[in-house]
């Protein structure tokens, strides 16, 4: 999802096909054409315990354009402390490359409202009115499909969906494992994502929809699962 706190949370029967580079999302846009929109639930466990939910809804247009909504709701207590999460948001991709994101989230107070939009040489992005620019070929801190096969094992660069900051991270494939998705084993696809304060492990399934999230958020292990697909 979108991140809170300080990391990634962003608060998936295959090994992966490495797809060449700037293909993935229009193999994707025309699975997602094929059956319709998408909707992903996942639920969001802090030290295991349910905390919050999270919900992505993918759709693609006749030119293959594809859309991601998404939304997270996160409440934690500890003793005396009690930390809340939300965000919405919405990412429109286009050959492979972020054109638009829209999203508003608030992290225990502080309050984040993004906007970027692609202009000739990358993208444009307003942060609670401040601007700046960014490269083309950002990957999202969302994580909802995994990032291109050029930056597998190499460096990637992201924008935080939650706050617009840009990031540079490494993204390292670990390897196949069977993972419990919706209540079904499947063979899915390991890959850690470092980075300054960015320590995430993702899982993405044969069709490279992330399944599985796990990071350190507040100091307590964060995880996303997912649920359900419809």
């Amino acid at each position: 999802m979108a991140r809170y706190g300080q990391c990634a949370v962003g608060i998936l029967p295959r090994i992966l096909v490495f797809i060449a580079a700037g293909t993935s999302t229009l193999v994707y846009a025309a699975q997602v054409k094929a059956e319709g929109s998408e909707t992903r639930e996942f639920l969001i466990k802090i030290k295991n315990k349910p905390a919050g939910h999270y919900r992505m809804t993918i759709s693609a247009t006749q030119d293959g354009t594809v859309t991601m909504t998404g939304s997270a709701q996160v409440e934690f207590k500890q003793l005396l402390v009690r930390y809340t999460y939300s965000y919405r948001g919405t990412e429109t991709w286009q050959n492979g490359r972020l054109v638009q994101l829209d999203s508003a989230a608030n992290d225990d107070g502080k309050v984040f409202a993004v906007s970027a939009r692609a202009i000739d040489k990358g993208l444009r992005v307003q942060v609670n009115g401040h601007v700046h620019d960014t490269r083309p070929d950002v990957w999202t801190t969302t994580y909802w499909k995994l990032a291109d096969a050029r930056f597998r094992n190499q460096s990637v660069p992201l924008i935080d969906a939650d706050t617009g900051r840009d990031i540079v991270a490494r993204l390292q494939f670990l390897g196949a494992e069977a993972v419990n998705v919706a209540g079904e084993i499947q063979r899915c696809a390991h890959y850690k994502l470092t980075g300054g304060s960015l320590q995430v492990d993702l899982w993405y399934d044969g069709q490279e929809r992330l399944v599985r999230q796990l990071s350190v958020e507040q100091g307590q292990p964060t995880l996303l699962e997912l649920q359900s697909i419809n």
